[in-house]
């Protein structure tokens, strides 16, 4: 894995946390504007194509 997927993985682990708990999840919903939102989407969609890629290898 780059250095970029891990941080992205990491990154993503953390929406998972913050959707967990209410005084985090406030905070969350907060950023989640469009543009934020697209973005994330991107990065995981890379990643799960890269995850797949490695699956049928």
């Amino acid at each position: 894995m780059t250095e970029e997927q891990i941080d992205a993985l990491l990154y993503i682990t953390l929406f998972n946390i913050e959707a967990r708990y209410e005084e985090y999840k406030r905070e969350f919903y907060k950023k989640c504007t469009k543009d934020f939102t697209e973005n994330n989407i991107n990065k995981i969609e890379r990643l799960r194509i890269w995850l797949l890629a490695k699956i049928k290898n």
